[in-house]
């Protein structure tokens, strides 16, 4: 099948900061505020644990890489499902576009939109434990308005996506600072 001509490509409108900005934030996702306790009680040491970080973004980074080899061999629309178009045939990109479609994005939105949920209501001191309902109903209402503000336009949504990516950076920037700050009094102890 031949590449894309111009004429039957997407218009290129979200610009450099934009498009850094999304793969940012897509890479560093919501769980980054929810994995690293977990993580931290299943080691044995906070330097097995940066470790067990750091691989992880080895990983990440090398599936980055080659998904940007492939970007660069195939510069069509359709991101995955051209990839495995091109490499598999039609049936496999097929496939993959409605299990992306029903399954992998439904899911993974899903599970984005229920940390947000737990989280906002978190923020006005609500347990979401107790208010399980209105954890869910933030959430249906947060994935209602990030369509809406999809459907609005690619301008719209590149700014929501900068600006929440910059709030992740903050709370993350916050967080790493607060924990230099205050390391000494509340550190927990693993065991030796």
């Amino acid at each position: 099948m031949p590449l894309e001509t111009a004429s039957n490509r997407l218009p290129r409108t979200l610009g450099f900061w934009s498009s850094v900005a999304l793969v940012i934030g897509i890479t560093i996702g919501s769980g980054i505020f929810r994995t690293p306790a977990t993580v931290a009680r299943l080691v044995p040491s906070p330097i097995f644990a940066l470790g067990l970080w750091a691989v992880g973004g080895i990983i990440t980074l090398c599936g980055a890489l080659s998904l940007a080899e492939l970007a660069a061999a195939l510069p069509e629309s359709g991101g995955y499902y051209a990839y495995l178009r091109e490499g598999w045939g039609r049936l496999a990109g097929f496939l993959f576009g409605w299990s992306e479609l029903v399954l992998i994005r439904a899911s993974a939105v899903g599970g984005i939109s229920l940390v947000f949920g737990e989280y906002f209501l978190r923020t006005f001191g609500i347990d979401p434990d107790e208010h399980v309902m209105a954890a869910r109903t933030v959430s249906a209402a947060a994935i209602a308005l990030a369509a809406a503000t999809n459907v609005r336009g690619v301008r719209l949504s590149a700014l929501v996506v900068g600006v929440s990516t910059a709030a992740k950076f903050a709370a993350l920037a916050l967080l790493v600072g607060a924990a230099f700050f205050w390391a000494e009094a509340t550190a927990p102890r693993w065991p030796t």
